[in-house]
C-alpha cells in the first residue's frame, strides 16, 4: 500500500514526530498490509491518513482516510497565508476525515456524507497494556514548542507556562519526539498512557489520551484570564481555537470543545488545571468500527501471535519510518 506520510529524516538525529509515524503504524494494523511510503506529490495513485497532511497532497488520486487539512495552503510559510483549495488535477477520493472541518475543505466546501475521526481512535483495538500510573498529569507539548528534537520535553525558553516545580514529581512534560523505530513508537504511546491526566498543544498527545479515556483538556493559548472555557464549534469564539482541536471534536461528533487557557507567558497553577480536567473531562463517546470499514487499504486487521504483541508482527516490526537522503 502507498502511503503519504511525514516520515522521519535520517540526519545527525534521527528522530520521529509519533502524530506523523502512526499513520503507517495503523494503516498497517488495521488492513494487514505493508505500507510504503509514497511523496506528497505525485500523479500515483496513493492513500493519506494521520495528519494534518491534506492541504500537502497535490497530483493524481488520493484516497483520504481520516486525514486532517490545513485551511492554509501554506501553514508553515512565514509569509502572507495563502487560503486552501484543492489543487488542480488532483482527485481526492474522501473515504473519511478527521472531521467536518477537514472534509469541507477537501470537498470544494462541501461536508460529505463519510464517516469522520483521527485513525489513532483505533489503536485501542490493537495495544492495551496494563500500566502502573506514574504521573498525575502528563504535559504534551507540540514540536514548535520544544527547544530541541531531543527525546526528552525541553520546552523554548520563555514558554513560562512550562515550569514545574522541582518538588512536582506528579507533573511530566512529555515530547511527540521519539526513536525512528518501532519501539520508540510504542513506548512515547505508554508514556502518555501512565498518566491519569493529559494536557495537550500535540493534537496527537490529546487524540490518543481521548482514545483510551485518559481525562484530557486541551492547553489554548488565547488572551484572557487563565482557565476553563466553553466553546461551541459553530460560534465566532471557536477562532480563538486552534483549528485542529475544533476539527478532532468535531469528529467525535461534539458541538462544542472545553479546553483550558493560558497564554505561555504565564505560570501555570497547576493544581488548578488538575482540578479542572477532573471537573470538565467528558469521556469520548466513539465508536472506530465505521472508520476502520472504510479504510481504502481494506479491512484486515492484524493480531498478535499468541504470547506476543502487536509491535512484534513482521507487518508492524518492518515499517519503514526514515527518510533516507542523498549523500
Amino acid at each position: 500500500m502507498s502511503l503519504a506520510w511525514v516520515g522521519g529524516v535520517d540526519d545527525r538525529v534521527p528522530y520521529v514526530n509519533v502524530g506523523d509515524a502512526l499513520s503507517p503504524v495503523i494503516v498497517a494494523m488495521v488492513s494487514g498490509k505493508a505500507v510504503h511510503s509514497a511523496p506528497f506529490r505525485s500523479r500515483q495513485r496513493r492513500m493519506s491518513a494521520v495528519g494534518t497532511i491534506g492541504q500537502s497532497l497535490k497530483g493524481g488520486v488520493v484516497d483520504v482516510w481520516g486525514s486532517g487539512c490545513s485551511p492554509w495552503a501554506n501553514p508553515l510559510s512565514q509569509g502572507p497565508k495563502i487560503p486552501y483549495r484543492p489543487p488542480e488535477g488532483t482527485e481526492l477520493r474522501l473515504a473519511a476525515t478527521r472531521g467536518p472541518f477537514s472534509a469541507s475543505l477537501m470537498g470544494f466546501g462541501e461536508a460529505p456524507a463519510i464517516p469522520f475521526g483521527d485513525p489513532a481512535m483505533v489503536l485501542p483495538l490493537f495495544h492495551r497494556p496494563m500500566l502502573r500510573k506514574r504521573a498525575e498529569l502528563g504535559v504534551v507539548l507540540h514540536l514548535s514548542e520544544l527547544a530541541d528534537r531531543g527525546f526528552h520535553a525541553v520546552p523554548k525558553p520563555g514558554l513560562v507556562r512550562y515550569e514545574v516545580p522541582e518538588a512536582d514529581a506528579g507533573i511530566r512534560l512529555i515530547t511527540m519526539v521519539a526513536p525512528p523505530n518501532i519501539a520508540g513508537i510504542r513506548a512515547k504511546i505508554d508514556e502518555i498512557l501512565a498518566c491519569r491526566r493529559i494536557v495537550s498543544t500535540s493534537l496527537h498527545g490529546l487524540a490518543i489520551a481521548e482514545a483510551y479515556r485518559i481525562p484530557c483538556l486541551y492547553f489554548g493559548t488565547a488572551a484572557g484570564a487563565p482557565g476553563v472555557v466553553r466553546c461551541a464549534l459553530d460560534s465566532p469564539e471557536i477562532a480563538q481555537v486552534n483549528a485542529r482541536f475544533a476539527d478532532l471534536y468535531g469528529g467525535f461528533g461534539r458541538r462544542g470543545i472545553t479546553y483550558w487557557r493560558q497564554r505561555k507567558i504565564l505560570r501555570t497553577d497547576w493544581e488548578a488545571l488538575i482540578a479542572a480536567i477532573d471537573r470538565y473531562w467528558e469521556p469520548t463517546d466513539y465508536d472506530p468500527a465505521p472508520l476502520m470499514e472504510v479504510c481504502p487499504a481494506g479491512l484486515a486487521p492484524l493480531a498478535p501471535a499468541e504470547g506476543a504483541s502487536i509491535w512484534d508482527h513482521p507487518v508492524i516490526a518492518g515499517l519503514p519510518l526514515i527518510e533516507r537522503r542523498a549523500a
